[in-house]
Formats: structure tokens, sequence, C-alpha cells
């Protein structure tokens, strides 16, 4: 293990100067935030609209027998998930099990890695020094940089990959009688595949590296000292997605499942492991919709956040020349920030569903007016009566 530290210092004018750009980037922001928050209740409505659509009209079906007087109808199905050809990492020489829908190659190489940690203190009349303490070490990464990026490359530089990781996806399936696309690739979780020698050879030979090769825990390591490992070594292992039974919602043309286009031009097609009743994937889908537009919800106020926060910029450096002023300062316009993001982000929203949801908008500020009503009735009727003046 290695550090580098460096200092730099930054003046206020050049902060000044870069507070100023923040405005336009602030500007920015606030304009793509509020763009998507009001999408992101669209796309939602849509979407749900289409799967509530969809709930109606599916019909359950055997999935051994296609009938012709299905075609173009909405079918759910539910079987043993057949696959015609297994999966295989062809570059290595590795097949997978009759049922992996999902073979994941992880090549690890031990190398250089760097890590950074920045500090920034004010200094009193607003300038600013940074202070950068960089790491390396050696350790697994299947990622590992070249090295010529790295601050300090002398020293630091890693030998190229022989092979890099990869996903390999089956490309369809069959439940009985129905041929399913893709998506069935993205089930199952990943769970590791121990090798075994004769694999292990395989892997070996299909790489031809100078390293020698050993088995250890399932892995395949090329290396002189496993327990030792130095710069350069590599290690190889696989994960599989494994799966028996599926159930699919989509549209029977011939005898192919595809999406169902919706009245609102939404595709719907569901595809989940195992025995799942068309209403249990339904629900599924509802419960995965609002928690994307939740969480799109989420990440849309924080860029709204750090929009007002950044059109703030200005006042903070100023306010920095003295640096118990500048924390207070950046503190105060934080919080500002916020009630700006909640106000700005909460009348978005609103005027969303106002747009989108008119009669569940009416309904909220209807029970919002009434609860207003009530409670202002309530407070006038126990507040303590005036006596009359004589």
């Amino acid at each position: 293990m290695s550090q580098f530290t460096e200092t730099t210092q930054v003046g206020l004018f050049a902060r000044l100067k870069n507070a100023i750009k923040g405005i336009g980037l602030g500007i920015s922001f606030i304009g793509i935030a509020v763009y998507f928050l009001f999408w992101n209740e669209g796309n939602a409505v849509r979407t749900a609209r289409a799967l509530a659509e969809g709930a109606n009209q599916v019909v359950s079906v055997d999935h051994r027998v296609i009938d012709p007087q299905n075609e173009d109808r909405l079918l759910h199905i539910s079987g043993p998930l057949a696959l015609e050809v297994p999966l295989a990492d062809v570059a290595l020489g590795m097949v997978a099990s009759a049922q992996t829908v999902r073979l994941e190659r992880k090549v690890e190489q031990f190398a250089w890695i760097e890590d950074k940690q920045t500090k920034t203190e004010t200094k009193l009349g607003g300038g600013q020094e940074k202070t950068t303490r960089y790491t390396y070490r050696q350790d697994w990464t299947d990622a590992p940089a070249s090295g010529a990026e790295f601050r300090v490359p002398e020293g630091h530089m890693n030998p190229p990959m022989p092979i890099a990781s990869k996903v390999i996806r089956q490309p369809e399936g069959t439940i009985g009688a129905f041929t399913v696309d893709d998506e069935i690739s993205d089930l199952g979780g990943s769970t590791p595949m121990l090798l075994d020698a004769q694999q292990a050879e395989d892997v070996a030979r299909s790489l031809s590296l100078e390293q020698p090769a050993k088995l250890v825990a399932g892995r395949v390591v090329f290396g002189a000292d496993v327990t030792a490992p130095q710069l350069g070594d590599i290690r190889v292992s696989y994960h599989a997605s494994e799966i028996e039974k599926a159930s699919v919602v989509g549209v029977q043309r011939g005898d192919t499942l595809l999406p169902y286009t919706a009245q609102n031009g939404r595709k719907v097609y569901l595809v989940e492991e195992g025995l799942r009743t068309a209403d249990e994937m339904f629900q599924t889908a509802v419960s995965n919709n609002t928690f994307k537009t939740w969480m799109l919800r989420i990440g849309l106020l924080v860029l709204l956040f750090l929009g007002f926060k950044a059109l703030f910029g200005v006042v903070d450096v100023i306010a920095s020349i003295l640096p118990f002023l500048g924390w207070i300062t950046a503190s105060v316009t934080s919080l500002i920030s916020v009630a700006l993001t909640l106000v700005v982000g909460g009348t978005t929203i609103a005027i969303a569903w106002v747009y989108f949801r008119p009669v569940l908008a009416l309904l909220i500020i209807a029970v919002a007016l009434a609860g207003a009503a009530a409670s202002a009735y309530w407070l006038r009727k126990s507040a303590p009566e005036t006596p009359e003046t004589p």
C-alpha cells in the first residue's frame, strides 16, 4: 500500500466564479426536476390504467394446449419451464445446467486500486484549502483500471485483462405448448456455481495463461501462490440462475405470448418465477409501479433541492469570508432550499394529480376542505365565550 497527498488552494474569486456558473446549472436542475416530476405522475397513472385494463381482460388457460379461439387474447399461463438448449459460455467451454436462464461469468484480477479522500477547509477571507489523499492498494476486482488515469500512475499500472466478465441469457423458453421471450432471463436469484476439476481444466485450457491454474473453492485461480496473490493474477467464477417453473401474462399470437398493448399505448407483459395466479401477478405489477414511482419522486426531489441550493451558492461563498458566518448561512440556505423543494415539488405533483387524476384529486381536496371546516367549527365551539360588557 502507498499514499500520496495533494493540497490545492481555491481563492474567493475562483469560488465566486464557480458559484455564478452553478446558478445556470441550478436552473437546469430545477427545470429537469419539475418536468420529470410531472411526467412521473402521468407515467404512473398510465401504467396503472394499463394494468387495470389487463387485469379485467386476462384469462387463465391450460399451458399444455393452444386454443386458436384465444388468438389475440390476453392469457395467463403457469407451469414447468423448458429450455431448448442449455446455456454455455463458449469462450471458456462452460456449460450450465438445463434449467439455467442466466449464466454470469465473473473474471477478477488482483490489481492496483486507487482510493481517494478529499477534505475541504474554508479559510478566513473565503478561500478554501482542499487536501486529497490518494491511497493505492492491491485487491481483487472485476473492473480494474489501467492505471493511466490514476493520480500517480507510476508504479501502479495494471496489466490488461485476458477476458472480461459477461452475462449470458436464454433467448426464450417454453411453458407447455407456449413460447415465452427472453424476459425469463431476468428471473431468479444468482447462486454461485462450484466448478469441478474437469470444468476448471476446460477454463484453464481455454484461457491459456502463463500462470498455473488451481481449483480453489469452486473457482479457477491463475497464480503461483493462491494464498499470496500477485499483481496480474486472475480468478474466474460463475453464478447461475435456475428456474423450474414460471408464470406469464401475455397476448397469444400463434404459439407465442407477446406483450399486450393497452388502449393508452402501454404494454403489459408479466413474467414471474414459480406458479402464480393472474391476480397475484397483477398485484405484484401494481406494487412495482408504486415503488418505482416513489423512487423517482424521491430522486427528483433531491435533484430539485440541489438546484435550489445552487442558486444560493454565491450567498454561501460571500458569507464564508468569515468561516463561522459561512456555516450559519449555508445551514439557512439549505433550510430554505428544503422549503422551496417541498413547495415547488409538492405543487408540481398536485397539479399533475389534478391533470392526470382529476376525480381523485378533487376528492382529496374535498376531504381536506371538509376537515378544515370541521376543525374550524370545533375550535369555535370549544372556545370560551367572552362575557358581555354591561
